[in-house]
């Protein structure tokens, strides 16, 4: 009763409600608070009345967190949009403060293969001990279009088909979610070798599809079953929270097509060991932990990371750096089943505007961003 009114069940407290069951035979499943429940409106009439009164505290606090949460999560999906379906890009271009539409066609270029390194014109003496051919970015005649902080942007080809949407601040009204969402990428690219996340068709040498395993061997050791559990629900909340944020954030004709490439691909929903599910998500947000159980699993798969590069320079002066060393990685490509691969950049810091060179000349930071040299 006591474990009622304080609306916590120990382990000794749920040994007598199943001793009390089987005794009742009620059955031999595991008892649960739910089959509590159940057992005690089948035999009210023969319980004492402080446990009545302990039940039926129990199931008012329950009502009332209920609506609390409830009323949480309603706040959230509105915050977001969550329950909004996707809008034609010129009907966004109405309801977006600041958001341009551009027309622009690819360029069908062949200057830019496999294994030709890109390097900022003015920049080429970064590039002395290359041995390999590279490529001077933008071409002579030509400047980066700049999609400027606070802005937003849907570039557009004479034919209509959109070819690249940037759109800000879509979660600026909840900095508790971006700090949530901030925290477990931290927790996730410090305990994993990789930043994939999801299903995988294997390595190159062997290919077997399956779920991704890629937890340090560190964080395989401490972590225990409870532990791991909580971590991957925890990210298979954030993931699937970017799905849904972002298939309703971008654009009707960009969201579609993506959608029906994945049905197509017969791929299985986002998910990990031992939790695989078609819906169905939390977030453990400082309200509390909110569970929205018919929302969609983001895709088989998906990637997390942190200052992510694959090869960079390192260094190229001796006056700056004793061990002068040029590391760079050439153009690659990655493979789309789908028409559009989405992301979602929850935070962008630059910590040191002076080496950076940002300015009033210059308010544009010069690392982490999305270059596309072919629009």
């Amino acid at each position: 009763m006591s474990a009622l009114q304080a609306n916590s069940l120990s382990a000794q407290d749920n040994h007598y409600i199943v001793h009390a069951a089987v005794q009742a035979q009620f059955g031999d499943t595991t008892m649960t608070l739910e089959d509590f429940w159940c057992l005690f409106a089948r035999h009210s009439s023969i319980a004492p009345l402080p446990l009545s009164k302990a039940v039926h505290a129990h199931r008012k606090w329950q009502k009332k967190q209920h609506n609390v949460e409830h009323g949480a999560k309603r706040t959230v999906a509105k915050d977001l949009g969550l329950k909004s379906d996707a809008l034609p890009y010129a009907r966004l271009a109405e309801v977006i403060p600041d958001l341009e539409i551009i027309c622009c066609n690819r360029e069908d270029s062949n200057e830019y293969k496999r294994g030709t390194t890109l390097v900022d014109v003015g920049n080429e003496d970064l590039l002395a001990n290359l041995t390999g051919p590279f490529l001077a970015v933008p071409p002579p005649g030509k400047d980066w279009y700049i999609v400027s902080p606070g802005k937003s942007a849907i570039f557009v080809d004479t034919e209509g088909k959109i070819e690249l949407v940037v759109i800000r601040g879509c979660c600026g009204m909840r900095p508790d979610i971006l700090e949530y969402v901030n925290g477990v990428i931290s927790e996730a690219v410090h305990d994993r070798k990789g930043v994939h996340y999801g299903w995988n068709a294997g390595a190159h040498h062997l290919r077997v599809f399956g779920l991704v395993n890629n937890l340090t061997q560190k964080t395989q050791k401490n972590l225990t079953d409870d532990e791991h559990q909580q971590k991957d629900g925890a990210i298979l909340g954030i993931l699937a929270l970017t799905w849904n944020l972002l298939t309703t954030t971008l654009p009707e004709e960009v969201v579609a097509p993506t959608k029906a490439a994945i049905a197509d691909a017969g791929l299985p929903p986002m998910a990990s060991k031992g939790d695989i599910k078609e819906c169905g998500y939390y977030l453990d947000l400082p309200c509390g932990r909110l569970h929205f159980q018919a929302a969609d699993q983001a895709p088989a798969e998906a990637y997390m990371s942190q200052n992510y590069t694959a090869y960079v320079i390192l260094y190229s002066s001796d006056d700056l750096y004793p061990h002068k060393s040029s590391l760079a990685r050439p153009i690659h490509k990655d493979r789309l089943y789908a028409p559009y691969a989405f992301n979602w950049v929850t935070e962008h810091r630059v910590y040191d505007h002076k080496l950076a060179k940002i300015g009033p000349s210059n308010p544009h930071s010069l690392g982490g961003n999305y270059v596309d040299v072919l629009l």
